[in-house]
């Protein structure tokens, strides 16, 4: 997840605090025919797995498609990181915090996320069994969206509009990206926010924002800093929250065009543009299958803002989710 409440008070994103500021997201103007879910999930013992009930309106898929899948919920009124597997949904974290933005590890063994448990968001990481709860950074002035790199020997991060990588246990610390003031700077220079890796370990992808001008763009760099490539600007507007295919052939992300939130595909070098979701819901935060056959992301499109997944040509749509919290932020493990 993007956690936009903190994004506003970083960068002032318009965007954010309608579509994705914590459990109070915008809810779409159109009409939606789906059924808003009949059941909702109560609050688990610490570690224990709820079992999913069979969702409204939307099919269910037969079975998970490989790989666990890490997300971010509020059903227990606050932001807890929650684990996806076929067998149903485990509280990681049970905390009363705001955890957020979880990502899992290359061998789905360990969760990142961003935590404010001590007052200000750090990163911390935990065994996906919620044991072994580590924090890795202190900087005073937060961290947010961490990501793991591919081997699982570094991770990226934000941290005030700056892009950082570090070593997997916290060391080495280092700044890839420099923001510009945002109400003055080039395409891909304003306050960063991390999307992910190439499936090389060589760029990351994440997108910068300008509240002043309503803009963000899906950006690209190499680990040094240069090679600074704008992915997707066009139309104006604000285009957030890209992930790197495992194939490396797409990049997926988020754009608000029209005053709608729809799952856009782009090529790294910026063409073959495709709405996968053409829907009037708020469709927000996609990740990738370990296969790159499905994209998890979350909608609200009934009634609730839920995990779903299509392929990447938006068929086969399935809810994987139904809870009357908000279901967001999606991770699929690599």
């Amino acid at each position: 997840m993007r956690i936009f409440v903190i994004v506003l008070l970083l960068l002032g994103i318009a965007l954010v605090a309608a579509c994705d500021g914590g459990e109070e997201a915008a809810t779409p103007t159109a009409t939606v025919d789906e059924s808003t879910p009949t059941a909702a999930l109560t609050s688990p013992t610490p570690g224990a797995t709820t079992v999913r009930p069979s969702p409204a309106a939307v099919p269910s898929p037969t079975a998970l498609p490989t790989g666990k899948i890490a997300f971010s919920s509020r059903r227990d009124g606050n932001g807890e990181i929650y684990l996806l597997t076929p067998e149903g949904e485990t509280n990681i974290t049970n905390d009363p915090s705001e955890d957020a933005e979880a990502d899992l590890s290359p061998d789905g063994e360990k969760i990142i996320f961003a935590s404010d448990r001590d007052g200000t968001f750090h990163i911390y990481v935990v065994n996906v069994d919620g044991s072994d709860l580590v924090k890795l950074t202190n900087e005073a002035a937060g961290d947010l969206s961490p990501r793991w790199s591919p081997d699982g020997e570094q991770i990226a991060f934000s941290r005030v509009g700056a892009i950082y990588v570090m070593d997997a246990d916290g060391a080495n610390v280092r700044k890839v990206t420099d923001p510009q003031p945002e109400s003055t700077a080039p395409p891909c220079e304003a306050g960063g926010f991390l999307g992910g890796w190439s499936p090389d370990g060589d760029q990351l992808t994440f997108y910068a924002a300008s509240a002043t001008r309503g803009l963000g763009q899906v950006c690209t760099v190499d680990l040094d800093g240069s090679n600074l490539t704008v992915v997707a600007s066009e139309p104006p507007g604000y285009h957030v929250e890209p992930t790197w295919s495992p194939k490396g052939d797409w990049i997926a992300y988020r754009s608000i065009r029209d005053e709608n939130h729809e799952i856009y595909i782009v090529k790294p070098d910026g063409t073959s543009e495709t709405n996968l979701t053409n829907h009037p819901a708020t469709d927000i935060e996609p990740d990738w299958s370990p296969d790159g056959d499905w994209i998890v992301f979350s909608s609200d499109r009934s009634g609730a803002f839920d995990l779903y997944m299509m392929r990447p040509d938006g068929s086969d749509l399935a809810r994987l989710t139904t809870s009357t919290g908000k279901d967001s932020d999606p991770s699929w493990e690599r």
